[in-house]
């Protein structure tokens, strides 16, 4: 490979070996094709390193770089950015799917918006058999990705592309100190002074698989995302939370119990009036909507009437495309 890539896209693995082969066959089947694929297998036990490496022989531009121990995601990420050659990094798990246009779209958006440092997509969840089960609506501008910055995670990992010299050379890669949500606490840090953005369009698929994370992960992962969100409260909000704002904020991050939901919409009331940008309607039914798939019936449709009322356009398209026919 002489000349040097537009995008260099980065993924990471550790025994992904039953997904990975169609997760590597969906960036191979991108309409954009200026790209190196760069795989960083962490020591993985279950074939594979073998999978990857008989991608790496059908097409010189995928590169295994195969490591001796298991390292952790964080590290391997950056290894990968700094092996990497493009211009651009573009993240994807081991285990997700990437639309044929996800690509195009995102070098299309980045070619006229070229101050653009990070942009991601919306996408879709699937279980293990591709099944859908759920869809992801991130923020789509820069005033409504850092008020929700505090909320939750404003960008889905595996969809983003990012400027390379602007992560590794000015806000030095991913922080290892963060095994799990090192993603979050990048985002965060960037998006307080770059400019960023996410697609509206569902161009990556998103494997939540039961296995995917322990107990002791699970809690590791909300642990580091209170530590970040609460770092960030006063880029959001411009003021810090109270200990019951925070709990009730962390509750609808992890998944609203139900009991808190009418002391939750308060606080996220009371936070609103600092919020403003062109797709605040959205953004807001969006988040209904997230609240609505943690109630029961009746608090769900209310939910659901709360993000028509808000942006029924949105609300409306999200139910034909979530429960089909």
């Amino acid at each position: 490979m002489n000349s040097i890539p537009r995008i260099s896209v980065l993924m990471t693995v550790f025994n992904a070996g039953r997904y990975l082969d169609a997760s590597v066959r969906s960036i191979v089947a991108q309409t954009f094709q200026d790209w190196e694929f760069l795989i960083v297998d962490d020591a993985s036990t279950d074939g594979s390193a073998e999978v990857a490496e008989s991608w790496a022989v059908k097409d010189k531009r995928i590169r295994l770089i195969r490591n001796a121990g298991n390292t952790g995601q964080t590290p391997c990420l950056n290894q990968g950015l700094r092996e990497a050659r493009g211009t651009w990094v573009a993240r994807q798990d081991a285990d997700d799917l990437s639309h044929p246009l996800r690509l195009t779209r995102q070098v299309e958006r980045v070619t006229v918006e070229p101050d653009l440092a990070l942009l991601g997509t919306c996408g879709r969840i699937i279980d293990g058999a591709d099944r859908l089960t759920g869809l992801l609506d991130m923020p789509l501008t820069g005033g409504s990705i850092r008020w929700s910055a505090a909320l939750l995670n404003p960008f889905l990992h595996t969809s983003v592309m990012f400027r390379r010299d602007v992560v590794l050379e000015e806000f030095g890669g991913y922080d290892e100190g963060f095994r799990i949500s090192q993603d979050y606490d990048l985002w965060l840090r960037l998006t307080a002074r770059k400019k960023s953005a996410n697609l509206p369009w569902r161009l990556v698929c998103y494997r939540n698989l039961s296995t995917a994370l322990s107990k002791t992960g699970r809690e590791t992962a909300y642990d580091e995302a209170r530590r970040i969100s609460e770092q960030g409260e006063a880029e959001s909000f411009g003021r810090e939370l109270s200990a019951e704002e925070r709990r009730l904020v962390a509750s609808f991050r992890e998944g609203l119990d139900p009991a808190d939901r009418r002391a939750f919409w308060r606080v996220y009331n009371g936070l609103l009036p600092s919020l403003t940008a062109p797709d605040r309607a959205r953004m807001i039914a969006a988040h209904h909507l997230k609240v609505a798939g943690a109630c029961g019936s009746g608090a769900r449709i209310l939910e659901i009437f709360s993000a028509f009322r808000h942006d029924p356009a949105f609300a409306a398209r999200w139910l034909i495309e979530r429960w089909p026919g």
